[in-house]
Protein backbone atom coordinates (compact mmCIF):
# COMPACT_ATOMS: atom_id res chain seq x y z
CA UNK A 1 0.00 0.00 0.00
CA UNK A 2 1.21 3.55 -0.79
CA UNK A 3 1.78 5.76 1.50
CA UNK A 4 2.08 10.00 1.26
CA UNK A 5 5.56 9.46 2.73
CA UNK A 6 6.07 7.72 -0.62
CA UNK A 7 4.06 10.26 -3.16
CA UNK A 8 6.56 12.64 -1.79
CA UNK A 9 9.29 10.48 -2.86
CA UNK A 10 8.48 10.44 -6.29
CA UNK A 11 7.83 13.96 -6.17
CA UNK A 12 11.41 14.57 -4.99
CA UNK A 13 13.20 11.96 -7.77
CA UNK A 14 15.23 13.85 -10.27
CA UNK A 15 14.16 14.43 -14.10
CA UNK A 16 14.94 12.01 -16.40
CA UNK A 17 15.20 12.45 -20.34
CA UNK A 18 12.09 11.06 -21.48
CA UNK A 19 12.01 7.49 -23.51
CA UNK A 20 11.71 8.78 -26.57
CA UNK A 21 14.60 11.08 -26.11
CA UNK A 22 13.60 14.76 -25.50
CA UNK A 23 16.80 16.22 -23.93
CA UNK A 24 16.47 17.80 -20.11
CA UNK A 25 18.46 21.41 -19.33
CA UNK A 26 18.54 23.28 -16.14
CA UNK A 27 14.86 25.41 -15.74
CA UNK A 28 16.66 28.66 -15.58
CA UNK A 29 18.13 28.37 -18.51
CA UNK A 30 15.11 27.93 -20.11
CA UNK A 31 13.36 31.26 -18.47
CA UNK A 32 11.55 29.24 -15.39
CA UNK A 33 11.85 29.70 -11.37
CA UNK A 34 12.94 26.38 -10.08
CA UNK A 35 11.43 27.81 -6.52
CA UNK A 36 8.33 28.47 -8.58
CA UNK A 37 8.39 24.79 -9.97
CA UNK A 38 8.12 23.80 -6.77
CA UNK A 39 4.93 24.68 -6.09
CA UNK A 40 3.83 21.73 -9.03
CA UNK A 41 5.39 19.83 -7.14
CA UNK A 42 3.34 20.58 -4.29
CA UNK A 43 -0.18 20.68 -6.05
CA UNK A 44 0.44 17.57 -7.72
CA UNK A 45 1.05 16.50 -3.66
CA UNK A 46 -1.90 17.96 -2.87
CA UNK A 47 -4.46 16.11 -5.24
CA UNK A 48 -2.87 13.08 -4.48
CA UNK A 49 -2.82 13.14 -0.66
CA UNK A 50 -6.73 14.48 -0.57
CA UNK A 51 -7.48 11.19 -2.58
CA UNK A 52 -8.53 13.55 -5.57
CA UNK A 53 -6.26 11.25 -7.68
CA UNK A 54 -4.15 8.38 -7.53
CA UNK A 55 -1.47 9.31 -9.66
CA UNK A 56 -0.22 12.20 -11.70
CA UNK A 57 2.17 12.91 -13.94
CA UNK A 58 2.99 16.63 -15.58
CA UNK A 59 5.84 17.06 -17.98
CA UNK A 60 6.68 20.10 -20.16
CA UNK A 61 9.41 21.38 -22.61
CA UNK A 62 10.64 24.79 -23.97
CA UNK A 63 12.86 25.33 -27.22
CA UNK A 64 12.65 21.15 -27.25
CA UNK A 65 14.09 20.87 -24.15
CA UNK A 66 12.58 19.12 -21.01
CA UNK A 67 12.15 21.39 -18.06
CA UNK A 68 9.89 19.09 -15.68
CA UNK A 69 9.17 16.09 -15.59
CA UNK A 70 7.39 14.95 -12.12
CA UNK A 71 5.03 12.67 -11.11
CA UNK A 72 2.69 12.05 -7.73
CA UNK A 73 1.25 8.76 -6.73
CA UNK A 74 -0.02 5.59 -8.24
CA UNK A 75 -1.03 4.36 -12.12
CA UNK A 76 -2.01 1.41 -10.24
CA UNK A 77 -3.05 1.33 -6.43
CA UNK A 78 -3.85 -2.14 -5.87
CA UNK A 79 -0.51 -3.15 -7.48
CA UNK A 80 1.74 -0.34 -5.86
CA UNK A 81 2.58 1.15 -9.46
CA UNK A 82 4.56 4.65 -9.45
CA UNK A 83 2.58 7.06 -11.88
CA UNK A 84 5.47 8.39 -14.29
CA UNK A 85 5.91 9.89 -17.53
CA UNK A 86 6.40 6.15 -19.55
CA UNK A 87 3.07 5.04 -17.49
CA UNK A 88 0.22 3.84 -20.21
CA UNK A 89 -2.49 5.67 -20.08
CA UNK A 90 -5.85 6.08 -22.11
CA UNK A 91 -6.05 9.73 -23.62
CA UNK A 92 -9.51 9.03 -25.14
CA UNK A 93 -9.92 12.58 -27.52
CA UNK A 94 -6.23 13.55 -27.34
CA UNK A 95 -6.21 10.96 -29.89
CA UNK A 96 -8.44 12.84 -32.07
CA UNK A 97 -5.54 15.71 -32.95
CA UNK A 98 -3.19 12.72 -34.29
CA UNK A 99 -5.40 11.53 -36.93
CA UNK A 100 -6.38 14.69 -38.07
CA UNK A 101 -2.59 15.35 -38.46
CA UNK A 102 -2.52 11.74 -40.28
CA UNK A 103 -5.64 13.09 -42.19
CA UNK A 104 -3.49 15.70 -43.42
CA UNK A 105 -0.58 13.66 -44.78
CA UNK A 106 -3.14 12.78 -47.45
CA UNK A 107 -4.60 16.50 -47.78
CA UNK A 108 -0.45 17.35 -48.76
CA UNK A 109 -0.27 14.61 -51.28
CA UNK A 110 -3.32 15.37 -52.84
CA UNK A 111 -5.24 12.24 -52.00
CA UNK A 112 -7.93 14.18 -50.15
CA UNK A 113 -9.32 17.77 -49.65
CA UNK A 114 -10.78 19.45 -46.53
CA UNK A 115 -13.47 20.14 -49.48
CA UNK A 116 -14.93 17.22 -50.05
CA UNK A 117 -18.09 16.02 -49.36
CA UNK A 118 -17.60 13.59 -47.07
CA UNK A 119 -19.83 11.24 -49.63
CA UNK A 120 -17.21 10.70 -51.82
CA UNK A 121 -15.01 9.03 -49.49
CA UNK A 122 -18.08 6.99 -47.60
CA UNK A 123 -21.54 7.13 -49.75
CA UNK A 124 -22.85 5.79 -46.75
CA UNK A 125 -23.04 9.27 -46.30
CA UNK A 126 -25.00 10.60 -49.40
CA UNK A 127 -28.33 10.36 -48.04
CA UNK A 128 -27.98 11.48 -44.31
CA UNK A 129 -30.41 13.84 -43.28
CA UNK A 130 -30.49 16.67 -40.46
CA UNK A 131 -32.71 15.94 -37.69
CA UNK A 132 -36.26 17.74 -37.65
CA UNK A 133 -38.45 15.86 -35.45
CA UNK A 134 -39.54 12.52 -33.99
CA UNK A 135 -38.34 10.28 -31.53
CA UNK A 136 -35.69 7.67 -31.92
CA UNK A 137 -37.75 4.58 -33.86
CA UNK A 138 -38.65 6.96 -36.40
CA UNK A 139 -36.87 10.56 -36.48
CA UNK A 140 -37.85 12.89 -39.47
CA UNK A 141 -34.81 14.63 -41.70
CA UNK A 142 -33.76 16.97 -43.92
CA UNK A 143 -31.53 17.41 -46.70
CA UNK A 144 -28.48 19.15 -45.36
CA UNK A 145 -28.14 23.09 -47.27
CA UNK A 146 -24.47 21.98 -47.45
CA UNK A 147 -23.65 18.30 -47.29
CA UNK A 148 -21.04 17.53 -44.48
CA UNK A 149 -17.30 17.99 -45.98
CA UNK A 150 -13.84 16.58 -44.29
CA UNK A 151 -13.68 20.35 -43.54
CA UNK A 152 -16.71 20.01 -41.11
CA UNK A 153 -15.29 16.50 -39.64
CA UNK A 154 -11.73 17.96 -38.37
CA UNK A 155 -13.54 20.98 -36.86
CA UNK A 156 -16.26 19.09 -35.33
CA UNK A 157 -18.93 21.29 -37.34
CA UNK A 158 -20.04 17.97 -39.24
CA UNK A 159 -23.76 17.50 -37.46
CA UNK A 160 -22.23 14.29 -36.16
CA UNK A 161 -23.03 14.08 -32.60
CA UNK A 162 -22.16 11.45 -29.68
CA UNK A 163 -24.20 8.55 -27.78
CA UNK A 164 -26.65 9.46 -24.89
CA UNK A 165 -24.17 9.66 -22.36
CA UNK A 166 -23.05 12.57 -23.78
CA UNK A 167 -25.93 13.80 -26.38
CA UNK A 168 -28.86 13.66 -24.40
CA UNK A 169 -31.44 14.61 -27.42
CA UNK A 170 -32.87 12.18 -29.60
CA UNK A 171 -30.06 11.65 -32.03
CA UNK A 172 -28.14 10.72 -29.07
CA UNK A 173 -30.28 8.22 -28.42
CA UNK A 174 -30.26 6.71 -31.56
CA UNK A 175 -26.43 6.26 -31.16
CA UNK A 176 -26.63 4.09 -28.31
CA UNK A 177 -29.82 2.10 -29.80
CA UNK A 178 -27.37 1.05 -33.22
CA UNK A 179 -24.25 0.76 -30.56
CA UNK A 180 -22.23 2.62 -32.65
CA UNK A 181 -19.43 2.80 -30.66
CA UNK A 182 -19.70 -1.13 -29.22
CA UNK A 183 -15.63 -2.52 -29.71
CA UNK A 184 -16.75 -5.13 -31.92
CA UNK A 185 -17.26 -3.09 -34.46
CA UNK A 186 -15.02 -2.01 -37.62
CA UNK A 187 -14.76 1.33 -38.72
CA UNK A 188 -16.24 0.22 -41.69
CA UNK A 189 -19.26 -0.95 -39.23
CA UNK A 190 -19.39 2.53 -37.42
CA UNK A 191 -19.46 4.41 -40.62
CA UNK A 192 -22.43 2.49 -42.28
CA UNK A 193 -24.82 2.57 -38.60
CA UNK A 194 -23.59 6.22 -38.66
CA UNK A 195 -24.21 7.19 -41.59
CA UNK A 196 -28.27 5.93 -41.18
CA UNK A 197 -28.47 8.46 -38.20
CA UNK A 198 -29.55 12.07 -38.78
CA UNK A 199 -27.28 15.03 -38.40
CA UNK A 200 -28.31 17.13 -35.17
CA UNK A 201 -27.20 20.27 -36.94
CA UNK A 202 -26.88 21.81 -40.00
CA UNK A 203 -23.01 21.23 -41.69
CA UNK A 204 -21.44 24.69 -40.03
CA UNK A 205 -22.70 24.46 -36.72
CA UNK A 206 -20.05 23.04 -33.62
CA UNK A 207 -21.23 19.95 -31.96
CA UNK A 208 -18.89 17.88 -30.45
CA UNK A 209 -19.16 13.85 -31.47
CA UNK A 210 -18.24 11.35 -34.03
CA UNK A 211 -16.61 13.33 -36.82
CA UNK A 212 -13.09 12.08 -36.00
CA UNK A 213 -14.12 8.51 -35.79
CA UNK A 214 -15.69 8.94 -39.26
CA UNK A 215 -12.27 11.10 -40.63
CA UNK A 216 -10.49 7.47 -39.58
CA UNK A 217 -12.39 5.69 -42.04
CA UNK A 218 -12.09 8.26 -44.22
CA UNK A 219 -7.99 7.84 -43.86
CA UNK A 220 -8.61 3.72 -44.35
CA UNK A 221 -10.62 4.14 -47.38
CA UNK A 222 -8.57 6.80 -49.04
CA UNK A 223 -5.04 4.74 -48.02
CA UNK A 224 -6.35 1.61 -47.98
CA UNK A 225 -4.88 0.34 -44.94
CA UNK A 226 -6.10 -0.05 -41.53
CA UNK A 227 -6.05 3.05 -39.49
CA UNK A 228 -3.33 1.77 -36.97
CA UNK A 229 -1.29 0.56 -39.85
CA UNK A 230 -1.46 4.40 -41.02
CA UNK A 231 -0.72 6.12 -37.98
CA UNK A 232 2.13 3.62 -37.08
CA UNK A 233 3.91 4.08 -40.38
CA UNK A 234 3.44 8.14 -40.87
CA UNK A 235 3.40 9.18 -37.17
CA UNK A 236 4.35 6.81 -34.47
CA UNK A 237 7.61 5.12 -36.05
CA UNK A 238 9.05 8.07 -37.39
CA UNK A 239 8.39 10.18 -34.39
CA UNK A 240 9.95 7.03 -32.34
CA UNK A 241 6.28 7.19 -30.38
CA UNK A 242 7.07 3.23 -29.46
CA UNK A 243 4.56 3.19 -26.69
CA UNK A 244 0.97 4.41 -28.43
CA UNK A 245 -1.30 2.05 -29.40
CA UNK A 246 -5.08 1.17 -29.82
CA UNK A 247 -4.58 -2.16 -28.59
CA UNK A 248 -2.15 -2.81 -25.24
CA UNK A 249 -0.32 -6.43 -25.98
CA UNK A 250 -0.29 -8.91 -23.17
CA UNK A 251 3.30 -7.78 -22.29
CA UNK A 252 2.81 -4.34 -21.70
CA UNK A 253 -0.89 -4.66 -19.75
CA UNK A 254 1.47 -4.32 -16.28
CA UNK A 255 2.60 -0.73 -17.44
CA UNK A 256 -0.97 0.43 -17.83
CA UNK A 257 -2.82 3.04 -15.37
CA UNK A 258 -5.95 2.02 -13.97
CA UNK A 259 -9.29 3.87 -14.88
CA UNK A 260 -10.62 5.92 -11.59
CA UNK A 261 -13.87 7.53 -10.66
CA UNK A 262 -15.06 9.21 -7.64
CA UNK A 263 -17.46 6.81 -5.46
CA UNK A 264 -20.32 7.60 -3.74
CA UNK A 265 -18.64 8.31 -0.75
CA UNK A 266 -15.74 10.92 -2.84
CA UNK A 267 -12.95 8.08 -2.30
CA UNK A 268 -11.69 6.97 -5.46
CA UNK A 269 -13.16 3.66 -6.88
CA UNK A 270 -12.07 1.42 -10.32
CA UNK A 271 -14.13 2.24 -13.05
CA UNK A 272 -15.57 -1.03 -14.16
CA UNK A 273 -17.63 -0.56 -16.98
CA UNK A 274 -18.83 2.11 -19.49
CA UNK A 275 -15.65 4.53 -21.21
CA UNK A 276 -15.02 2.50 -24.06
CA UNK A 277 -13.13 0.62 -21.36
CA UNK A 278 -12.84 -2.57 -23.90
CA UNK A 279 -11.56 -0.55 -26.83
CA UNK A 280 -7.91 -1.25 -25.24
CA UNK A 281 -8.17 -5.09 -24.52
CA UNK A 282 -6.72 -7.74 -27.33
CA UNK A 283 -9.95 -8.47 -29.87
CA UNK A 284 -11.35 -5.10 -29.95
CA UNK A 285 -11.99 -4.51 -33.71
CA UNK A 286 -12.62 -0.44 -33.01
CA UNK A 287 -10.00 1.52 -34.35
CA UNK A 288 -11.36 4.63 -32.80
CA UNK A 289 -9.62 7.64 -34.27
CA UNK A 290 -11.68 9.86 -32.05
CA UNK A 291 -10.65 7.98 -28.22
CA UNK A 292 -9.67 4.78 -28.98
CA UNK A 293 -5.52 5.35 -28.18
CA UNK A 294 -3.04 4.64 -25.48
CA UNK A 295 0.08 6.91 -25.01
CA UNK A 296 2.50 8.02 -22.37
CA UNK A 297 3.25 11.32 -21.66
CA UNK A 298 6.56 10.94 -23.42
CA UNK A 299 5.10 9.77 -26.82
CA UNK A 300 2.82 12.44 -26.63
CA UNK A 301 4.92 15.29 -25.73
CA UNK A 302 7.21 14.57 -28.91
CA UNK A 303 3.68 14.63 -30.76
CA UNK A 304 3.17 18.11 -29.17
CA UNK A 305 7.21 18.86 -30.05
CA UNK A 306 6.71 17.98 -33.57
CA UNK A 307 3.76 20.30 -33.99
CA UNK A 308 5.62 23.32 -32.36
CA UNK A 309 8.27 22.90 -34.70
CA UNK A 310 6.35 23.17 -37.66
CA UNK A 311 5.39 19.58 -38.35
CA UNK A 312 8.93 18.50 -37.83
CA UNK A 313 10.82 16.45 -35.01
CA UNK A 314 14.48 15.04 -35.12
CA UNK A 315 14.68 14.96 -38.99
CA UNK A 316 11.65 13.10 -39.26
CA UNK A 317 9.51 15.85 -41.43
CA UNK A 318 5.35 14.85 -40.76
CA UNK A 319 3.63 18.13 -41.96
CA UNK A 320 4.61 21.19 -43.63
CA UNK A 321 5.08 24.57 -41.50
CA UNK A 322 1.96 25.82 -43.81
CA UNK A 323 -0.29 22.62 -43.43
CA UNK A 324 0.81 23.08 -39.34
CA UNK A 325 -0.05 26.99 -39.63
CA UNK A 326 -3.58 26.18 -41.08
CA UNK A 327 -4.65 23.51 -38.88
CA UNK A 328 -3.94 25.67 -35.70
CA UNK A 329 -5.72 28.97 -37.09
CA UNK A 330 -9.70 29.27 -35.86
CA UNK A 331 -11.90 28.16 -38.67
CA UNK A 332 -15.47 28.86 -36.71
CA UNK A 333 -17.12 32.30 -36.40
CA UNK A 334 -18.47 33.11 -33.19
CA UNK A 335 -21.90 32.61 -34.24
CA UNK A 336 -20.99 28.82 -35.01
CA UNK A 337 -19.43 27.80 -31.85
CA UNK A 338 -22.14 26.73 -30.56
CA UNK A 339 -21.22 24.42 -27.45
CA UNK A 340 -17.54 25.56 -27.28
CA UNK A 341 -18.58 28.68 -26.10
CA UNK A 342 -19.34 27.32 -23.29
CA UNK A 343 -16.66 24.53 -22.43
CA UNK A 344 -14.10 26.46 -23.81
CA UNK A 345 -14.37 30.33 -23.61
CA UNK A 346 -11.71 32.14 -25.63
CA UNK A 347 -11.18 29.09 -27.99
CA UNK A 348 -12.12 28.85 -32.12
CA UNK A 349 -11.49 25.51 -33.56
CA UNK A 350 -8.89 24.52 -35.85
CA UNK A 351 -8.38 21.90 -37.55
CA UNK A 352 -7.93 18.81 -35.01
CA UNK A 353 -6.78 21.82 -31.77
CA UNK A 354 -8.87 23.89 -30.05
CA UNK A 355 -7.41 27.71 -30.57
CA UNK A 356 -7.06 30.13 -28.25
CA UNK A 357 -8.17 33.27 -29.35
CA UNK A 358 -8.99 35.75 -26.99
CA UNK A 359 -7.03 34.91 -23.64
CA UNK A 360 -8.50 37.03 -21.33
CA UNK A 361 -12.07 35.47 -22.21
CA UNK A 362 -10.37 32.30 -21.31
CA UNK A 363 -9.82 33.26 -17.91
CA UNK A 364 -6.49 31.37 -17.52
CA UNK A 365 -2.83 32.59 -18.63
CA UNK A 366 -1.77 31.41 -21.63
CA UNK A 367 -0.76 33.21 -25.35
CA UNK A 368 -3.05 33.55 -28.63
CA UNK A 369 -2.54 31.25 -31.01
CA UNK A 370 -1.67 28.63 -28.38
CA UNK A 371 -3.42 25.06 -29.27
CA UNK A 372 -4.54 22.58 -27.30
CA UNK A 373 -7.27 19.72 -26.41
CA UNK A 374 -7.56 17.02 -23.64
CA UNK A 375 -9.23 13.88 -23.11
CA UNK A 376 -12.08 12.27 -20.94
CA UNK A 377 -9.78 10.63 -18.48
CA UNK A 378 -8.77 14.18 -17.26
CA UNK A 379 -5.30 14.36 -19.95
CA UNK A 380 -4.54 17.21 -21.80
CA UNK A 381 -2.18 18.69 -23.46
CA UNK A 382 -1.20 22.59 -24.84
CA UNK A 383 1.55 24.00 -27.35
CA UNK A 384 2.24 27.65 -26.77
CA UNK A 385 4.20 28.83 -30.00
CA UNK A 386 4.54 32.10 -28.64
CA UNK A 387 6.57 31.05 -25.92
CA UNK A 388 7.93 27.83 -27.51
CA UNK A 389 6.63 25.14 -24.87
CA UNK A 390 4.76 22.31 -25.05
CA UNK A 391 2.93 20.16 -22.19
CA UNK A 392 1.27 17.32 -21.09
CA UNK A 393 -0.72 16.16 -18.11
CA UNK A 394 -1.42 12.83 -17.75
CA UNK A 395 -3.76 11.29 -15.41
CA UNK A 396 -6.70 8.35 -15.04
CA UNK A 397 -9.65 9.89 -13.43
CA UNK A 398 -13.36 10.42 -15.29
CA UNK A 399 -15.13 12.18 -16.25
CA UNK A 400 -12.77 15.10 -16.82
CA UNK A 401 -14.87 17.45 -15.43
CA UNK A 402 -14.38 16.38 -11.83
CA UNK A 403 -11.94 18.73 -10.73
CA UNK A 404 -10.20 21.87 -12.62
CA UNK A 405 -6.88 20.21 -13.39
CA UNK A 406 -6.52 21.32 -16.46
CA UNK A 407 -6.84 24.90 -15.27
CA UNK A 408 -4.29 24.30 -12.47
CA UNK A 409 -1.57 22.79 -14.73
CA UNK A 410 -1.57 25.98 -16.93
CA UNK A 411 -1.73 28.45 -14.05
CA UNK A 412 1.33 26.20 -12.58
CA UNK A 413 3.30 26.36 -15.49
CA UNK A 414 2.88 29.99 -16.18
CA UNK A 415 3.48 31.06 -13.10
CA UNK A 416 6.93 29.38 -13.26
CA UNK A 417 7.96 31.32 -16.43
CA UNK A 418 9.92 34.51 -15.61
CA UNK A 419 11.32 34.77 -18.44
CA UNK A 420 8.91 35.84 -21.32
CA UNK A 421 9.08 35.94 -24.94
CA UNK A 422 5.92 36.86 -26.72
CA UNK A 423 5.38 40.27 -25.01
CA UNK A 424 1.98 40.00 -23.85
Amino acid sequence: MWTKALSFLLLLAPIQALAAGLPAAPPASLGFSPERLARIDDAMKRYVDDGKLAGINIAFARDGKLVYDKSAGMADMARGLPMSSDTLVRIYSMTKAITVVAAMTLVEEGRLRLTDPVSMHLPEFAGTGVYVEGGPDAPKTRPPKTPPKIFHLMTHTSGLTYPGGYDKTVVGKVYDEKNVFDAGNTLEELSRKTATIPLTDEPGEYHYGASIDILGRVIEVVSGKPLDVFLRERLFVPLKMDDTMFTVPPGQRGRLAELYTKGPDGKLVVLKQGAGLGLYEAGAKLLSGGGGLVSTTADYLRFCQMMLNGGELDGARILSPKTVQLMTRGQVSPAHRGSLNDFSPGYDMGLGFGVLEDVGASGMPGSAGEFRWGGAASTEFFIDPSEKIVAVLSTQLMPGSTYRLREDMKALIYQALVEQRDGQ
